[in-house]
């Protein structure tokens, strides 16, 4: 689970600051992003190590977001590089 939880006023704070910077993009797919379909996305997991570090998080459609698995260490297929310039 995320070091701010899923929940809470300081993840809602990054969530909100991780969409506006991708322009409500899927980073994955390119996916305008709406409603409960925006979801924030780590690159590296939780679980393997991964933080909650504006580098760390991209926008994500919920269906790119939930295939990718703690198991990856990190997911690059697919990828947009385009997130990268808006850091």
């Amino acid at each position: 689970m995320s070091q701010h939880s899923s929940h809470g006023p300081e993840w809602d704070r990054l969530r909100a600051q991780v969409l506006a910077r991708d322009n409500w993009q899927c980073a994955w797919c390119g996916k305008h992003l709406e409603g409960a379909d925006a979801t924030v996305d780590h690159l590296i997991a939780k679980a393997n190590g991964g933080t909650d570090e504006l580098t760390n998080l991209i926008a994500s459609c919920r269906s790119d977001n939930s295939s990718k698995g703690a198991q990856e260490l990190v997911r690059m297929s697919g990828f947009n590089p385009k997130w990268l310039d808006r850091l």
